[in-house]
């Protein structure tokens, strides 16, 4: 008897908690809220927002916009005294081989939004994820003339007793494999202690933000929605001791502006602006600091350095076009990164640090999405569900990688 009651009061306490939720749909619905383009949750209830989002890229901008390969600096190299001034030694031409290298990188992310309507224009909630990267490698080496010496012993100091490289058939048994240049970077003795040139995943949380959302105007000509928020990294920096892995997340604790504008133009058009700010905090991360023109930074130069991470913006312009409970949407999106900045306390010159990071990208989005409130409001399904498709691509950039974004979204109130 007392469990059946124990059932009966859950009972009405969810028919209570639909019936409140069903009355803050209860008038027609602009698009904005039809198709939960800003999270929003009704007073006294919760909205859960689940996205997932894969991306991949093989290209990257250059800061005149040019594209190229990604790896492209590191293919096509001549391993020669300009890279390894020991080389010197063997006269002009001595050379371990040639590279060939190619890198492709993908991403995926799952993301949880939840938040808590306030009142029916405030909303508080937060937003966490956790992701995977992959870079996938191929590297070569071709036509060298220098090889290991086979008298070399790495267990004692590099000297003219214990020199490390010979010409291929006056001492060296071979030409340098990818294989050997492996050894050349990865053993301490040889000045990089890098870990090899392999494919390489990294996996973890990515980012936690918490932060407010608040409707300040509704009227005939549209609504406005600022949001704020605070952004602290929980991804690990990039390992300076990797040359290939891609970090989840820049590390950095951020602050977070954002203004969006909605309206609906009749029974079939409707439009969506967004700006955002994002102010990046002064903090400290080890890095590898390369002298001017070094291809390689060298073991010796790692230091925990100062760092400003460029505050950057975004822009959306969307024209969405809705019937019924599906829309279809076209967006023009930019995003435009200032200079990062280092400083050394031990006097480093970190200007290759800070090049080429001052990021412009335009890229266009294309969404489709349904609305399950109508439908949940006839009891056809027992949640109010809006899901919605996302593909995004970048068309043109500087300093950043031509990516491919697919997101795919579900949203839903209790």
């Amino acid at each position: 008897m007392k469990c059946r009651t124990h059932i009966v009061v859950l009972a009405l306490l969810q028919c209570v908690s639909l019936a409140l939720i069903s009355s803050a749909f209860a008038e027609p619905l602009a698009s904005s809220s039809r198709h939960a383009l800003a999270p929003l949750a009704p007073q006294g209830r919760w909205v859960v927002q689940l996205e997932s989002r894969s991306n991949t890229y093989d290209q990257w901008y250059d800061n005149s916009g040019n594209l190229h390969a990604l790896g492209s600096e590191l293919n096509a190299v001549s391993l020669d005294n300009a890279i390894f001034p020991a080389l010197t030694l063997f006269g002009p031409g001595a050379s371990l081989g040639t590279t060939s290298f190619s890198a492709s990188t993908r991403l995926k992310r799952a993301q949880l939004t939840l938040g808590y309507g306030i009142t029916k224009d405030l909303t508080v909630g937060i937003i966490s994820n956790y992701g995977e990267t992959k870079t996938d490698t191929r590297f070569s080496v071709r036509n060298g003339n220098i090889g290991f010496n086979p008298l070399f012993n790495p267990a004692i100091a590099i000297g003219p007793a214990n020199f490390p490289f010979a010409p291929v058939g006056a001492g060296a048994l071979a030409p340098m494999t990818a294989s050997d240049i492996n050894v050349i970077l990865t053993n301490p003795a040889f000045g990089y202690a890098y870990e090899p040139i392999a494919s390489t995943k990294t996996r973890g949380f990515g980012e936690f933000i918490m932060g407010v959302l608040w409707r300040f105007y509704s009227g005939s000509y549209g609504t406005l929605v600022a949001g704020s928020g605070l952004r602290m990294s929980l991804a690990n920096n990039d390992n300076p001791d990797n040359l290939f892995d891609v970090p989840l997340d820049d590390g950095s604790n951020d602050a977070l502006l954002q203004l969006e504008y909605f309206n609906d133009f009749g029974d079939l058009l409707d439009v969506r602006v967004m700006t955002k700010r994002t102010i990046q905090f002064k903090d400290h991360v080890t890095k590898r600091v390369p002298a001017p023109g070094q291809l390689l930074a060298t073991a010796a130069s790692k230091e925990n350095l100062t760092r400003n991470l460029g505050d950057f913006w975004e822009y959306d312009v969307e024209l969405g076009v809705h019937t019924g409970n599906w829309r279809a949407a076209g967006t023009w999106h930019r995003y435009i990164k200032s200079r990062d900045s280092f400083v050394s306390a031990r006097g480093q010159n970190t200007a290759a640090l800070s090049a080429f990071t001052d990021i412009k990208a335009d890229q266009w989005r294309a969404s489709v999405s349904w609305s399950g409130i109508e439908a949940w409001q006839q009891k056809v399904i027992p949640l109010p569900i809006i899901a919605k498709l996302e593909y995004q691509k970048t068309y043109k950039g500087r300093n950043m990688p031509k990516v491919t974004d697919i997101y795919m979204l579900l949203t839903t109130f209790f």
